[in-house]
């Protein structure tokens, strides 16, 4: 920090946040700067002092240039922090000097972005700066994007999930256009649209140095498939590009797809989770069978089917590149995964992770996966076969040693009398003596309570079912019981 940096600013005032050994070190720095700048303002410099400058020591040397600097930056960001009126984080002061900065979910906000990027302007240790989920908002995305105009060593940064926009879009655009640094770049869960496109492919034209980039959930959709399809073929450096949880349908896709094809220098490549169906399936193919460089595809969870899995089964018998195949949470079902399966399953192949999980297969599946020609982790749901889960039927109820299934009210009563007489129950004694009238007719509650007092138990459930068949049978509501008559009973005989 220097002295009219210091001027500027003024002291720097502290939260109780800070450390107390930060404090020490800050006003330190201050402390120097203000020694310099009373024995400067007293008339002692060097061309006023009778001493030749050719005598000075190196230790005055050293001394000088430490009160001129502000090596840290923390007492830039502190004085910074206190005109911004924001409150500085403590964390960034105790490792703004390591490589690896992680700043995720510290709500800095588009003021605090601003504070951080003043003093990492020009420092030299981060090479790696994680500002995930800051709430930066477009305004925020600006600082930063300036920051990285001016700094030279920072090589990837994540700043994903800030709501950046399209006033972030264009920001960050820009940079990556005079960017000679940055190596890789998350733009993830940004709510970035179509509209935003056209910056984004300008930035894919121009930058020269980017090796991954992830566009993912974002709001990419049919209206920029053209042109994001245009820019990824032209640019020669990018490598891993992830373009998960979009809104990629159909032409747009196969215009995406295009620009993967004709890419030569991609070796990572993310489409899952667009939902492209059975259409989308023709540009995977394409990408299959023209690029010669992808390594790992992942295409899961686009609601491809049996069709598509076919046509990609084909592709994958012609690409001898692939190494991994992320198909995964497709509704291919167990047909399209054989189909899979036996695209990879040649001499030509060298793909040795299959990813279907979530895909059930069947037993021929398994013969095959037994039969491959070189080994492959294959990730898969269940074979189905092996896992029939049996139908619990509830128990037919009997009646009279019947199934209640195959009981009718033109039955009932041969059933009735067969079961008494293989149980020596007395049935038609029991009815004669509960009919007062020996009309041969009774009521169905009389009915029921004298098969009852013969000895034929009934639950509640099988008497209400004997009366709705018994009631099927009556006439005028009364039964006639005559056709359990058998052999000439005692009574009978009586009579």
């Amino acid at each position: 920090m220097t002295e009219a940096q210091f001027r500027d600013y003024g002291t720097p005032t502290f939260d109780d946040n800070v450390d107390e050994e930060v404090k020490n070190d800050v006003l330190s720095n201050a402390s120097s700067l203000s020694v310099t700048s009373d024995v400067s303002n007293g008339g002692r410099s060097r061309e006023g002092s009778g001493k030749n400058a050719d005598t000075d020591t190196d230790l005055e040397l050293e001394e000088d240039k430490k009160s001129d600097f502000d090596l840290t930056g923390r007492a830039l960001y502190l004085s910074v922090c206190k005109n911004l009126g924001v409150i500085p984080v403590s964390y960034f002061v105790r490792h703004m000097q390591d490589q690896v900065l992680n700043m995720r979910h510290h709500g800095l906000g588009s003021l605090g972005a601003k504070a951080l990027a003043h003093p990492l302007m020009n420092n030299t240790t981060v090479l790696t700066l994680d500002l995930q989920d800051n709430w930066l908002e477009g305004e925020g995305g600006e600082y930063i994007s300036k920051m990285l105009k001016e700094n030279c060593y920072i090589t990837d940064l994540d700043i994903s999930e800030n709501r950046l926009g399209s006033r972030g879009a264009a920001a960050i655009s820009n940079m990556l256009t005079i960017n000679i640094t940055l190596r890789s770049i998350n733009l993830a869960g940004n709510q970035f649209s179509d509209a935003d496109a056209p910056t984004l492919a300008e930035a894919f034209y121009e930058n020269n140095r980017l090796k991954k980039i992830n566009l993912s959930h974002n709001g990419f959709s049919d209206g920029c498939g053209k042109i994001l399809g245009h820019a990824i073929g032209e640019n020669e450096t990018i490598e891993d590009i992830d373009l998960s949880w979009n809104y990629f349908r159909k032409s747009s896709l196969m215009e995406i797809c295009d620009g993967i094809a004709g890419n030569c220098r991609l070796r990572d490549v993310n489409l899952s989770m667009n939902g492209f169906d059975n259409e989308g399936a023709f540009g995977v193919a394409d990408i299959i069978k023209k690029n010669n460089t992808i390594l790992t595809l992942n295409i899961s969870g686009n609601r491809i089917g049996p069709i598509g899995a076919i046509l990609i089964g084909k592709a994958l018998e012609v690409n001898d590149v692939l190494i991994t195949f992320i198909m995964a949470n497709n509704p291919i079902g167990a047909e399209g995964a054989k189909a899979v399966l036996r695209g990879i399953n040649n001499e030509n192949s060298i793909i040795t992770t299959l990813d279907l999980s979530g895909i059930e297969v069947d037993k021929e599946f398994r013969t095959l996966e037994g039969s491959l020609v070189r080994e492959i982790t294959v990730l898969r749901a269940r074979v189905l076969s092996d896992y029939d889960i049996p139908i619990r039927r509830k128990p037919d109820k009997y009646l009279f040693g019947t199934p209640l299934s195959l009981v009718s009210s033109d039955i009932i009563m041969s059933l009735m009398k067969k079961y008494c007489e293989e149980n020596d129950i007395k049935l038609y004694d029991a009815l004669l003596n509960a009919d007062k009238r020996k009309e041969g007719m009774l009521s169905s509650y009389d009915f029921l309570e004298a098969i009852q007092s013969a000895g034929v138990e009934l639950s509640e459930k099988q008497g209400d079912n004997l009366t709705t068949f018994l009631e099927g049978v009556a006439c005028e509501g009364l039964i006639d019981y005559s056709p359990l008559k058998g052999k000439l009973t005692a009574a009978a005989a009586v009579e």
